[in-house]
């Protein structure tokens, strides 16, 4: 059997970087393990997590780190303003990479003079070291969840493992804005290959509602008429949650009882709050992208074409999950 290597730091660092500047907010709640579990193996470090601005409502007030700065990534004079504007360096830089390479995270960890700078190597992108990192580790060999993947940077630096969920906890101030017990289905995604049909999506909340269920819809930014869609197959209009920040969303979702719906953002929410979760799939293998959580199911067709997944899968999976209670521990 081949022995784990040896930790690449030796000692608790008193600064460490995090890096996660892309904005897919699906991606970055898939590193939030490793980001705990590094939490977790330096209790004493001052933990500092650099993300975009389109993510950051989703880590501000999390535990997970001291500190969220926010950085603007557009431009290389962008780029250098928001690397001049950071206070003591690091002792240690971290760059968070999923299946795309972020040069502008590459060049932040750089630009950090972190004495050590930590990211997979990333010549299985094909990309060069525009990082210079001190240490590249070999990115996982076969398809492993991607939460995994991050925990191979995490492990890299002496976490042993990932916390248990939930990673996300929602806000108790905002509990007494949603309601408890809701069911939230999202027919749309800023994918279009991402859609299950919304006539399905239609079907699905027929049912619920025939069960007793307060079933009400989820609409993105992105999701192009979806809900409307969902609506004229149901032949009735439900409440529509459209538009609403991250911290309120996932106060809806750690008071619900179900959420189903497309690989989005807004699933993986769902899921790291501990809400009853529901992910229907198509080209995308939940085996590598389903939401970490303890309550997540996923659906998909064997043939991988979401037209192939019926509306009765979905609800095997939906009642299986189903509680009268709040799923969250509120």
């Amino acid at each position: 059997m081949t022995s784990a290597p040896e930790p690449i730091l030796d000692s608790e660092p008193r600064r460490l970087h995090l890096y996660r500047t892309q904005n897919q907010l699906g991606d970055l709640l898939l590193n939030v393990p490793a980001i705990r579990a590094i939490r977790e193996r330096f209790p004493r470090s001052h933990i500092t997590l650099v993300v975009g601005e389109q993510n950051a409502p989703a880590v501000v007030g999390q535990a997970w780190v001291d500190e969220v700065r926010v950085v603007q990534t557009r431009g290389f004079a962008g780029l250098l303003r928001e690397s001049l504007r950071f206070g003591p360096h690091p002792d240690v830089a971290v760059h968070f990479t999923t299946v795309s390479y972020s040069k502008s995270g590459a060049y932040l960890v750089r630009a950090s003079r972190a004495r050590t700078r930590v990211g997979f190597d990333p010549s299985y992108l094909r990309e060069r070291d525009r990082a210079a990192l001190t240490s590249a580790v070999p990115y996982p060999a076969g398809k492993p969840h991607q939460s995994e993947v991050s925990m191979a940077l995490a492990r890299a630096l002496g976490a042993a493992h990932a916390p248990a969920p939930p990673h996300y906890v929602a806000d108790p101030r905002l509990f007494a804005a949603v309601p408890a017990g809701a069911v939230y289905l999202h027919p749309g995604a800023g994918k279009i290959k991402n859609r299950w049909p919304a006539a399905r999506f239609a079907s699905v909340a027929r049912e619920l509602i025939a069960r007793g269920a307060d079933v009400r819809w989820i609409e993105g930014p992105q999701d192009s008429g979806c809900v409307e869609e969902a609506g004229r197959a149901l032949g009735r209009s439900l409440p529509v949650v459209s538009g609403e920040p991250i911290p309120m969303l996932a106060a809806r979702f750690a008071r619900a009882s179900l959420y189903v719906g497309n690989d989005t953002g807004p699933l993986h929410l769902a899921g790291a709050t501990g809400c009853p979760t529901v992910g229907v799939y198509g080209w995308s293998d939940p085996a590598e992208w389903a939401p970490v959580g303890a309550r997540v199911r996923s659906v998909r067709a064997p043939d991988g074409a979401l037209e192939s997944v019926s509306v009765e899968q979905v609800l095997d999976a939906a009642s299986s999950l189903l509680e009268p209670e709040r799923c969250a521990t509120a």
